[in-house]
């Protein structure tokens, strides 16, 4: 519609309609307030640098220093927050947040018309005209679209703290999944090597007659079997390990090695309801989901109201007529709802909001069980990791420990103390199974939280150590089994039980030489 505004008050009309309209984007696009939201809920993570924060000219520096040490999780997720272009992606988002924020934020331009009319009458000049209009509906609801465009820009900022979080929580699980694959192949190979030793002692005693060949047979096929085991874990290790540098954005091939320790679970006592209260007040995609609702109930109400409103514009309008004397004042237009106002605005807005709580009463539901399951997986998993560590690996070495004696006084045979001591080496295996699958739904647990766990802020506990392979059975299988012939420790170095740091028995490099053959296949027993 057009309405028009005398001279003398057009300037300081619409000077106060621009300073109305302006609005000003913050130079980093928002992500102050992302770093807010997470600080909130994790300051270690709110006070990482990140390829957004950090300058440019220090990444490759920090980067530098990172690689140049064993990666542990906190340095994987510090290479991951500046290198994993998620972050720019995040940042491009909160762009465009801002950008629709200030389209909202701000008057649609004044509308600038000229006219030029030829009378058919002789002699008549040339009459011009020109006007100057602006959509007075838009300026009388501008704050409500500015307000709207906020909620939504708020629901991006909290999106892209969410998206940070999820990062983390890939990384950190990706880390321990390839600590957890790397000592699994470690051990596979102890546990191949000895299978190997003893494959090859057995058919020694095969040729001196002092076995049949389903014994040798038996051996050769338990060999075998944990040959394919151990290239198996290899190749695990190997995918985890791509893995991990995938997700903290970097590309092959690999440039650092891992710290191969996991630290021992951590001494806490978490309840159930209070984690998910916790998390139901943490989670930022709840928070990204209500500020959504506001957005959608602004508008709705917005909707509603403009039902009733005709759309209308204001201008000034002027005409010079073919004497030279000139026409000026103000035009209004007014919408006429000859066909009523459209109601589709206001359905599709009720829609919106309906189907927006729907799905913030499925994310609680899903916070509440995401939480009650990965504290019952994280606290069964250390259930598992204290029984390995004072029950079954504690046994399996004293068991080692006797059939050592029993096999020194020729009580019991070679064979008996090899099946004792894989059977140790399997204990261990599983011991760091259990303890990679705590670490693991200790990140589950603290990503369905939406927030550290209370015990984050505690001392670091004592960690397990890798298990580390002499350079013998790195070459070999026949020094292991002399080494448990001629009397060698079987204790792995340390106790894992105690000092949490296990290693390889130690191995003789002398030969092993076949028995003489007995005239009873049974003697060596």
């Amino acid at each position: 519609m057009r309405y028009t505004v005398p001279r003398g008050r057009l300037a300081s009309v619409f000077v106060a309609a621009v300073l109305t309209g302006c609005a000003t984007a913050p130079a980093d696009r928002g992500l102050s307030e992302v770093q807010g939201l997470l600080k909130a809920r994790d300051p270690t993570l709110a006070s990482a640098q990140t390829a957004l924060s950090a300058d440019p000219e220090s990444i490759d520096t920090q980067m530098a220093t990172l690689m140049a040490a064993p990666l542990t999780a906190d340095r994987a997720l510090s290479v991951a927050l500046l290198k994993s272009p998620r972050l720019r992606v995040i940042y491009a988002q909160l762009g465009l947040a801002q950008a629709d924020w200030l389209d909202a934020s701000r008057l649609s331009n004044p509308v600038l018309s000229f006219s030029a009319l030829e009378s058919s009458a002789s002699g008549e000049r040339t009459r011009l005209g020109y006007g100057l209009v602006q959509n007075f509906t838009d300026l009388l609801f501008l704050r409500s679209r500015s307000r709207i465009a906020a909620h939504g820009r708020d629901q991006v900022e909290a999106d892209a703290a969410a998206a940070i979080q999820d990062l983390a929580a890939e990384v950190l699980s990706r880390y321990y999944e390839a600590v957890g694959a790397a000592q699994t192949a470690q051990m596979r190979r102890v546990i191949a090597h000895a299978a190997t030793a003893s494959a090859d002692l057995a058919q020694r005693f095969k040729d001196a007659g002092n076995i049949n060949a389903l014994e040798l047979a038996r051996e050769k096929a338990a060999a075998h079997r944990a040959v394919l085991e151990q290239e198996s874990a290899e190749a695990e290790a190997s995918s985890a390990a791509l893995a991990l540098n995938e997700a903290m954005g970097l590309s092959p091939p690999l440039a650092w090695t891992l710290d191969p320790q996991l630290a021992l679970p951590v001494d806490e006592t978490l309840s159930t309801d209070a984690l998910v209260a916790s998390a139901l007040q943490q989670r930022l995609d709840l928070l990204a989901k209500q500020r959504e609702i506001d957005a959608i109930e602004g508008a709705l109400g917005l909707a509603r109201t403009l039902r009733w409103i005709p759309f209308v514009e204001v201008g000034l309008e002027g005409e010079r007529e073919g004497d030279g004397s000139r026409l000026l004042g103000p035009t209004v237009a007014i919408e006429i709802p000859l066909f009523g106002k459209s109601q589709s605005e206001v359905l599709r807005m009720q829609a919106r909001r309906e189907q927006a709580i729907a799905e913030a009463e499925a994310i609680r539901a899903e916070v509440a069980n995401g939480v009650a399951t990965a504290l019952t997986r994280m606290q069964a998993a250390q259930a598992r990791v204290q029984r390995f560590r004072e029950g079954l690996i504690p046994q399996s070495e004293a068991v080692v420990a006797r059939m050592q004696e029993l096999q020194n006084y020729m009580i019991v045979g070679q064979f008996e103390l090899l099946v004792a001591k894989q059977e140790e080496y399997e204990a261990y295996a599983g011991y760091l199974d259990s303890l990679r699958d705590y670490w693991l739904a200790r990140v589950a647990l603290q990503h369905a939280v939406g927030a550290a766990l209370p015990a984050n802020g505690q001392d670091g506990p004592s960690r397990t150590g890798a298990i580390r392979l002499p350079d013998a059975a790195a070459g070999g299988g026949h020094s292991m089994h002399s080494g448990m012939h001629h009397g060698a420790s079987h204790q792995m170095s340390g106790d894992v039980h105690t000092q949490h740091d296990m290693h390889p028995p130690a191995e003789s490099s002398s030969e092993p030489t076949a028995p003489p053959r007995e005239t009873d296949a049974h003697a060596h027993h």
